[in-house]
């Protein structure tokens, strides 16, 4: 089989390893592969790699970047150098709906139109707390869709897609070998393995250190990379010096990551927002427990497969007391109606209220819900009320014996058998090779709704201002041309 396979670029990312093991699997299964990018790649791969300059960022002006038509001239000239006389059985794009390039669904329309077979396998959307690469125009219509998860699965075939058009593709799970497996020392660290972008929710693991595992420092292992994240880790970094608590940022650069996950006592997650969910996963391979937030949409695959989850939390609940309730909901609101419009949607202002209200009823919201500054006013009364964290752990008991229970230390092997078993290379090879069987010769007439997958991304329980706060700041939602329908 000849497979192209496309991207923005090849840097280090959770979409190019992805990208990479496809690659990889595909190569060694001896298939014809092609990749397709907009910049040079800094590392070294097994595939040949063709650079087209226009599938890249739009960094450049309009005046001076390649136009539709002369990027769709470019791929099909690699297509023609890599296969002469032929061209490919498929072209798999990577996240083709997100507009960091603002050409790329036109040029894929004009491929679409010299008979390439498309698969566009979406990790991310933009109607997912990521209005800056949102694209107005519709989305690629009359090809196969691939998803990570079965959350967006069922999403996609709500918003229009069909039952045979979209298609669940879990990605692998390399497991974490680690050289030794000390016993877990009862005041050992507790690990973090992330990048501290503002969706891993970096301040309710701060909290988490304090209330729940106050005798086990907090080790949090890499910094972000991106301006609009590095603002609030600094305040963070701030915020954990000033107030002496233990958390130790940026281990995983001063240290070595195997040691660090060997003297863990175990992991733990707190983020608001996954695609596919590889921090349920990996802590397992490394023969560790698993801690903290379960997120049930993205989670509910795994279970699925027999994994244990029940003693992660899916909320945590705190009195909207502890906070200045009256200013939370202002910003709530004003940031939902920002993003509506930014969409090109109008919402309901009686909705909006509604809504409001009912993500604070019982006197409780969940602390994910929370931008950075109202995440502070709950850890400063957490800090300054000595009984504010027993109130804490009786408002959530599941955080009462957190890290000591029998039944999850049990579940450490069997959760990495049940994932040995169901998100290995081999199987994951199996699943993308019937996937192109499918792609090549069941052809679909599909469209997706994006009134519809905006709407389902904006319900009260996932508006977080921790992912939505701050791009009202970069957008004038007054700037959208295009209105949805």
């Amino acid at each position: 089989m000849r497979v192209a396979l496309m991207h923005f670029h090849l840097n280090t990312g959770g979409v190019t390893t992805v990208l990479r093991q496809q690659a990889e699997i595909l190569m060694a299964r001896r298939h014809d592969v092609l990749i397709l990018c907009g910049e040079k790649p800094m590392a070294r791969w097994p595939v040949p790699v063709s650079v087209v300059p226009g599938l890249a960022y739009d960094t450049a002006s309009p005046q001076t970047a390649p136009g539709v038509s002369e990027t769709t001239d470019a791929i099909l000239a690699s297509l023609r150098h890599q296969w002469p006389g032929g061209r490919p059985d498929v072209i798999h794009v990577h996240n083709p709906t997100l507009a960091k390039n603002r050409r790329l669904q036109a040029v894929l329309k004009q491929l679409q139109q010299t008979g390439l077979v498309l698969l566009c396998q979406i990790h991310d959307f933009a109607e997912d707390g990521r209005p800056n690469v949102y694209f107005q125009e519709p989305y690629l219509s009359d090809c196969h869709y691939a998803v990570v998860n079965g959350r967006d699965r069922r999403i996609l075939i709500a918003c229009g897609l069909t039952e045979k058009g979209v298609h669940h593709l879990p990605n692998a799970v390399r497991p974490w070998s680690l050289q030794e497996q000390p016993p877990a020392r009862a005041n050992g660290h507790v690990l973090y393995p992330v990048r501290a972008i503002r969706r891993k929710n970096i301040g309710e693991s701060i909290l988490l250190q304090h209330c729940a595992f106050p005798d086990s420092p907090l080790v949090i292992t890499l910094p972000p990379t991106s301006p609009s994240d590095a603002t609030s880790y600094r305040m963070w970094r701030r915020y954990a010096a000033d107030k002496g608590l233990a958390v130790v940022f940026e281990a995983g650069i001063r240290g070595d990551f195997r040691q660090l996950m060997n003297e863990a006592r175990y992991v733990i997650t707190t983020s608001i927002n996954e695609g596919f969910g590889f921090s349920f996963l990996e802590a397992w391979t490394a023969g560790k427990a698993l801690w903290g937030r379960l997120l049930p949409d993205i989670c509910q695959d795994f279970i699925g497969f027999g994994i244990r989850l029940e003693h992660l939390y899916p909320q945590l609940g705190i009195p909207v007391a502890w906070i200045a309730v009256d200013d939370f909901q202002r910003q709530w609101q004003t940031v939902r109606r920002h993003a509506a419009a930014h969409f090109g949607m109008k919402m309901d202002e009686r909705q909006i209220r509604s809504d409001g209200s009912s993500i604070t009823k019982n006197g409780v919201i969940d602390f994910g819900l929370l931008s950075e500054p109202f995440q502070r006013q709950v850890l400063d009364h957490l800090l300054s009320n000595a009984d504010s964290c027993r109130r804490l752990l009786e408002i959530n008991p599941a955080l009462q014996d957190f890290g000591s229970r029998q039944r999850i230390r049990d579940a450490v092997d069997h959760n990495r058998q049940a994932i040995s078993a169901h998100f290995s290379l081999k199987d994951y090879e199996k699943r993308l090779v019937k996937l192109y069987e499918k792609v090549c010769h069941r052809p679909v007439r599909q469209q997706i709704d994006k009134t519809a997958l905006f709407r389902a991304f904006m319900t009260p329980e996932r508006f977080s201002l921790l992912k939505w706060r701050g791009f009202e700041d970069e957008c004038d939602p007054q700037t959208t041309d295009h209105p949805l329908s």
